[in-house]
């Protein structure tokens, strides 16, 4: 403890995007007791930081992301400076790559407490992962995972790992960031180039294969032979994105299908959904189903990872197996043909449950009493 604040450093890989989850939770976890500093593996991109603009330290070690595929020791010594100079009293180390130099900055500067962030499944892919978090996860204090079924994935896919020190913190979304929201759903549609009477069904996600897009596409090219005004829109850039728009021109409907790429803009553009899609093969806890949630759409998810979690029992929508075309586009046929006071009664029901178990201030609750139990050295 360093001017009676304990000084908590959040270490992770490159600086892409500005995070809402990770903004709240810094922004909010008690900054009279917690002094935040974020520490980034790569370099300053220049790209917009909300948290270096609020006045928050930033820091970059400086190295590129191809050079960092094979370790790095002189990155363990670089970090353990940053961690004597600055006080360090937690390293909170997001992912994997991280949490390898994380802890063995930590061993040769006297043992600070380490928390690692677990945001996905099957992360324990491989032999030598397993052996290295064998060894890595000895040292850890406390192993976060976002969502009930990361955890047991964590549990399960690593060897004699305590599962005492593996906890869940649920991602949650701050509500007044999409409540503030003044543009409305014509407003959306005008932004779109979408006309008001057709039924448009969306989704939000990077264009990778976990994703599924590509069997939302199959399915919507079903539903779009019973409903002439469907309409499909998809947010988000990625590796799939030339494969999936040859997708869409070879079944003939590259007219019915919007790719609006990278958008900054996106819980204005979401109101101008009927439908939430979200097609994922697998999922920790998908901040994007939250938000759509909390904007009252109705909404259509696979039935993996912690997406369950997040529906609970409420009656938002409709759950599907993944990868199974038949039945998303059978969902999606059944809400989409629903009328509006059908779908309102659908989003409102997601919206409470948002509120109920999803707010920012549960997780910011559930983050500070980690550092404080890590602090005290309470399990």
């Amino acid at each position: 403890m360093k001017d009676g604040k304990y000084r908590i450093l959040h270490f992770r890989k490159e600086f892409e995007r500005n995070l809402p989850v990770f903004i709240n939770v810094v922004k909010g976890v008690d900054n009279a007791k917690f002094v935040h500093i974020i520490c980034y593996l790569g370099k300053d991109c220049g790209l917009p930081d909300i948290l270096a603009d609020a006045g928050y330290e930033v820091l970059y070690l400086g190295f590129h992301k191809k050079s960092l595929k094979v370790f790095k020791p002189r990155v363990v010594f670089k970090l353990a400076e940053i961690l004597k100079e600055k006080h360090i009293d937690i390293i909170h180390c997001q992912k994997h790559k991280p949490t390898v130099y994380g802890t063995l900055a930590s061993l040769i500067s006297g043992g600070i407490p380490v928390i690692t962030h677990v945001h996905g499944l099957a992360r324990t892919r491989s032999l030598k992962r397993r052996f290295l978090n064998w060894i890595i996860l000895k040292s850890v204090r406390k192993v976060i995972a976002v969502s009930d079924s990361v955890r047991s994935d964590v549990i399960k896919s690593n060897w004699r790992v305590d599962p005492a020190k593996v906890v869940t913190v649920k991602n949650c979304i701050n509500l007044a960031t999409i409540d503030d929201i003044a543009a409305g759903r014509r407003d959306a549609r005008i932004k779109l180039g979408i006309p008001e009477d057709e039924t448009v069904f969306g989704t939000v996600g990077r264009l990778v294969t976990t994703k599924g897009q590509t069997y939302l596409i199959d399915a919507f090219s079903e539903v779009g032979k019973n409903v002439p005004g469907a309409r499909l829109v998809i947010i988000g850039d990625g590796p799939l994105f030339k494969k999936l728009l040859k997708k869409v021109e070879k079944l003939e409907i590259s007219s019915r299908v919007l790719f609006t790429g990278y958008r900054k803009d996106v819980l204005e553009l979401i109101r101008g959904f009927d439908v939430f899609v979200l097609p994922s093969l697998a999922e920790g806890l998908s901040i994007a189903l939250l938000e759509a949630m909390a904007s009252r759409l109705p909404v259509i998810a696979s039935n993996v990872g912690g997406i369950p979690e997040v529906f609970g029992g409420c009656h938002c929508g409709r759950l599907i197996p993944p990868r199974d075309i038949a039945a998303l586009s059978s969902a999606m046929l059944e809400i989409g043909s629903l009328d509006q006071e059908h779908k309102k009664l659908l989003g409102e029901s997601g919206r409470r449950r948002i509120e109920e178990a999803f707010t920012s201030g549960v997780m910011i609750k559930n983050m500070r009493e980690i550092y404080e139990s890590v602090l005290t050295g309470n399990r």
